[in-house]
Order: C-alpha cells, then sequence, then structure tokens
C-alpha cells in the first residue's frame, strides 16, 4: 500500500470509522470489533468505505438486533467484523458473506458496480439464516 492509500485510509479511519464502530457496537450490545483490511482496496474504491460498506453493515445490524432474539443470537455468534474488498471484474460471483470461528467477513467490490456489493438487505437475510 502506497502512501496515497495511508492516508486515505488513515482519513476514513479517523473521519469515520470510529463513529460507526461506536453505533455498531451499541446496536450489538458488545465490543464488535470492525477491520477494515485497507490493503485489499484500491484507491478509487475507499472513499466508498463509510457510504457503501459501512452503512449497509450497521442497518441491517438494526435490523437483525431490533429485538432480543435477534441481538442475542448476534452476541453469541459474532466477536468481529472483517471488510476485504475485490476487483470490480467478476465481482459479483465472487463476492460473499462468511460467519466462521466469530467473524463475520464482508467480501465484496465496495466501490464498483452495485451488482459486486450487498445492499443491508442482503447483508439482513444473510445474518438471519446463518445465525
Amino acid at each position: 500500500m502506497g502512501l496515497q492509500e495511508k492516508k486515505t485510509a488513515k482519513a476514513i479511519e479517523d473521519q469515520y470509522v470510529a463513529d460507526y464502530q461506536k453505533e455498531i457496537n451499541e446496536i450489538v450490545g458488545k465490543e464488535v470489533p470492525v477491520t477494515i483490511n485497507w490493503d485489499t482496496f484500491e484507491l478509487d474504491f475507499m472513499k466508498f468505505v463509510p457510504s457503501v460498506c459501512l452503512q449497509r453493515l450497521t442497518d441491517a445490524f438494526k435490523e437483525v438486533c431490533a429485538d432480543d432474539m435477534g441481538k442475542e443470537a448476534v452476541q453469541e455468534t459474532i466477536n468481529s467484523v472483517a471488510v476485504y474488498c475485490i476487483p470490480n471484474e467478476g465481482a459479483e460471483e465472487k463476492k460473499e458473506l462468511k460467519i466462521a470461528d466469530g467473524v463475520f467477513s464482508l467480501t465484496a467490490c465496495w466501490g464498483g458496480h452495485h451488482s459486486g456489493y450487498f445492499p443491508d438487505i442482503a447483508i439482513k437475510e444473510y445474518l438471519e439464516n446463518n445465525l
């Protein structure tokens, strides 16, 4: 990762990620660290992390954790979140949501065509079907 990418990642972390992290922790009712694997992102896609990735993740958690059963299921199953970015080409087929060993992984092209990333309803449905 070059200097420009490092500066962009730091700016997004400083300006947005902490607030989303706080909101997610409040929604879930426990600390759920969100790790953005910046080295998987192209520079042009980094700027989409707050609006396209973190907002959709937060909205999905709001829906799933709206009642005690959903909140409890998330608390018992998810200990952290990992975000990865894949190239736009072929992203629709390669994007993936996965829960394994307490980690909820979101792998998609967060800055490309809308078919390459997950809307909040898809994240919500995945969580509801896999918790």
